[in-house]
C-alpha cells in the first residue's frame, strides 16, 4: 500500500513538471515549526502564512527587515482624530483571481466577518474597538475607532483581505471549516490556487492579472511531509527548491547548490500552563519548572549557540525591561518550592507540542530529564498542529511545549494573553486571567506616545516575568535553505511565516 502510494505521489510530481515551458518553483514552504495548517483559512490559522500570502493579499505588509510598513492592496493612508480614524486608499485596477473587480466593499466585508465571533477569527482581539466603517467610493475605506490603536497597521500586515461576492452567501459559523479554502479559494495574490492533493501538495499557478505583474515562474508547488527531516532530504536531492531546517542541519550540506538563509524567528519558546487548571495554580511549582531547566546548557549543547535564554515573552529586546528575574539554574531551590507546594512526585504530567523536528524532541527529553530530578515528571505527547488547537481550544489540558511569535510590536501578543479571548473567544489557549495584564496590553494598544507604550510593555513584562503564566524559555535563530538556481528569492523567518514583502512575483529559476 504504502509503495502504491509513493508511486503514485512520484507520477504526480512528474505530471507536475511535465510542461517543457513552464517554469516551477517547489518547497516546503510549510514544513518548519508548527507545521502545515489544516485549514487554509487566514482568519483562524495560527501558521502557514508564508503560503497563504503567495494567493491572498493584505492592505499593508512590512519588508522583509521588519523596519517599515508600505502598502499592499492600500496605495496609501491616512491617520487622524488622534489616532481614532484610520483613511486606506485602494490600488487602482485589482481583479480577484475570477475577475471580479476588487473594491472598498471586500476589505468591510473582511473586517466584519474578523470581528464576528460566529467566523472563528483571532482578529477580533485587535480590530474590536472598530465602530465603524465607512466605504465612500469604491476605492475608499475609513476606519472610525472607539479608542486609538497604535497597533493596528501591525495587526493589518497580517490581515488577508477575503473576496465578499464568493464568501457572503456562507453564513460565518460555517466558514471557519468551509471546503472552499481547500477547493477554489479566490485572493488577489500573485498566484491563483490550481489543485490540493491532501497530504501531498498544492499546486498554484501564476496570475497574470497580478497588479505588481505577471510572476516570472508559472507554478508554484508547495509539498507537505510526514517529518521535516524527509523536506531536507528532497532538498538535498533537488527534489524541491527550499525548507526549512535546523541548525545540525545546516551543517549537513556541502557544496554549492543550497543557500543556507538565517535569522531571528522572533518567537519565544515557552512551557505554557492551562491557568485553568487546578494542578500548576500554585506559582512555586511554575517557579520551580524554570527553576530546575538549564537553559544555558540548553542553548549551548543542542542549540549549538544559535539561541538566547529568555525571560519575557516579547523579542523586541527595548521592550525587555532590566532587572527582572532571570530564574538561575537552581535544582535545590526548584526541590524547595516543589516540596512547598506540596506536590505529588508520582504524578506525570502530559506535555503537548506541535513541534516534530528532531531538534524539539531532543529538547523534550532533556527537558524531561532535568524536570526528573526535581521531582516533575513529564510526558511529551507530539501532535500536529489542528490537533494542537482542538485540544487547547478546550480545557483538557495541562501543560504545552510551545512558541509565541510576536516581531516589532508586542501588540501581538494581546489575543494570547487577555482574558478577553480565552477560546471560544480567541487564541489564549493558556486561559490566562490577570486583570492588571489584561489593563497593560490595553494601555499599549491605546496610547499613541512611544514612551508609554514602551512603558505599558515594559510592566507586562515584568508581571509576567513574575506570575509566570507561561514559562519562557529561550528565543532561538530560524533557518532555510534554498537552491541556488532561484533568483530574487526573499526569505525571511517571521513567526508564522508571514507579515512581510517577499516579492515572489519576482522569483525565478534557471
Amino acid at each position: 500500500m504504502m509503495k502504491r502510494s509513493l508511486l503514485a505521489l512520484t507520477f504526480a510530481l512528474c505530471t507536475l513538471g511535465s510542461a517543457s515551458a513552464d517554469k516551477v518553483i517547489t518547497g516546503a514552504f510549510d514544513q518548519g515549526p508548527g507545521g502545515a495548517p489544516g485549514q487554509f483559512n487566514p482568519l483562524t490559522n495560527t501558521a502557514g502564512f508564508t503560503w497563504l500570502n503567495k494567493y491572498f493579499s493584505t492592505l499593508v505588509l512590512y519588508d522583509p527587515a521588519f523596519k517599515k510598513i508600505s502598502g499592499d492592496l492600500a496605495s496609501s493612508w491616512t491617520v487622524a482624530d488622534g489616532g481614532k480614524k484610520y483613511t486606506f486608499v485602494l490600488r487602482d485596477g485589482v481583479k480577484w483571481h475570477d475577475g471580479q473587480a476588487f473594491t472598498s466593499a471586500d476589505v468591510k466585508f473582511s473586517l466584519n466577518l474578523a470581528n464576528n465571533p460566529d467566523s472563528g477569527s483571532g482578529f477580533a482581539a485587535k480590530f474590536g474597538n472598530i465602530t465603524n466603517i465607512q466605504t465612500p467610493n469604491a476605492r475608499t475605506v475609513v476606519l472610525t475607532l472607539s479608542k486609538p490603536n497604535a497597533a493596528l497597521l501591525d495587526a493589518m500586515t497580517n490581515f488577508m483581505i477575503l473576496p465578499e461576492h464568493a464568501l457572503n452567501k456562507i453564513a460565518p459559523k460555517d466558514l471557519r471549516n468551509s471546503a472552499w479554502w481547500r477547493t477554489n479559494p479566490v485572493g488577489t495574490g500573485p498566484f491563483k490556487w490550481n489543485k490540493l492533493v491532501p497530504d501531498q501538495y498544492v499546486e498554484l499557478v501564476a496570475n497574470p492579472t497580478y497588479f505588481r505583474g505577471k510572476p516570472k515562474v508559472d507554478r508554484l508547488v508547495n509539498r507537505y511531509f510526514k517529518e521535516q527531516a524527509a523536506a531536507v532530504v528532497a532538498l538535498k536531492s533537488g527534489d524541491i527548491e527550499f525548507s526549512y531546517l535546523t541548525l545540525d542541519d545546516t551543517k549537513t550540506f556541502n557544496g554549492n547548490a543550497v543557500k543556507i538563509l538565517d535569522g531571528s524567528s522572533q518567537v519565544a519558546n515557552y512551557l505554557g500552563f492551562n491557568n485553568a487548571s487546578p494542578l500548576l495554580k500554585d506559582v512555586r511549582i511554575r517557579q520551580a519548572i524554570l527553576l530546575a531547566v538549564d537553559r544555558a546548557t540548553i542553548v549551548k549543547q543542542l542549540y549549538g549557540g544559535g539561541a538566547e535564554v529568555a525571560n519575557c515573552p516579547v523579542t523586541n529586546s527595548k521592550y525587555v525591561p532590566k532587572g527582572i528575574n532571570a530564574y538561575a539554574y537552581n535544582q535545590d531551590q526548584a526541590r524547595q518550592l516543589l516540596k512547598a507546594a506540596g506536590w505529588d512526585s508520582g504524578k506525570s504530567v502530559e506535555v503537548i507540542t506541535y513541534y516534530s523536528d528532531q531538534l524539539s524532541k531532543d529538547v523534550l527529553v532533556t527537558l524531561q530529564q532535568m524536570l526528573a530530578g526535581v521531582g516533575f515528571k513529564i510526558a511529551p505527547r507530539f501532535v500536529d498542529v489542528p490537533t494542537y488547537n482542538q485540544i487547547t481550544g478546550g480545557s483538557d489540558f495541562t501543560m504545552v511545549y510551545a512558541g509565541i511569535g510576536n516581531g516589532p510590536d508586542p501588540d501581538t501578543l494581546y489575543p494570547s494573553m487577555h482574558s478577553d479571548f480565552i477560546p471560544p473567544n480567541g487564541t489564549n489557549r493558556m486561559k490566562v486571567s490577570i486583570p492588571a495584564l489584561n489593563k497593560l496590553f490595553e494601555q499599549g494598544q491605546e496610547t499613541t506616545l512611544a514612551s508609554t507604550r514602551t512603558k505599558a510593555y515594559q510592566d507586562m513584562c515584568a508581571l509576567v516575568n513574575k506570575q509566570l503564566p507561561w514559562d519562557v524559555l529561550w528565543s532561538a535563530k530560524r533557518f532555510g535553505g534554498v537552491s541556488t538556481k532561484l533568483s530574487n528569492f526573499i526569505w525571511t523567518p517571521a513567526p508564522a511565516g508571514g507579515r512581510y514583502d517577499d516579492k515572489a512575483y519576482l522569483w525565478d529559476t534557471k
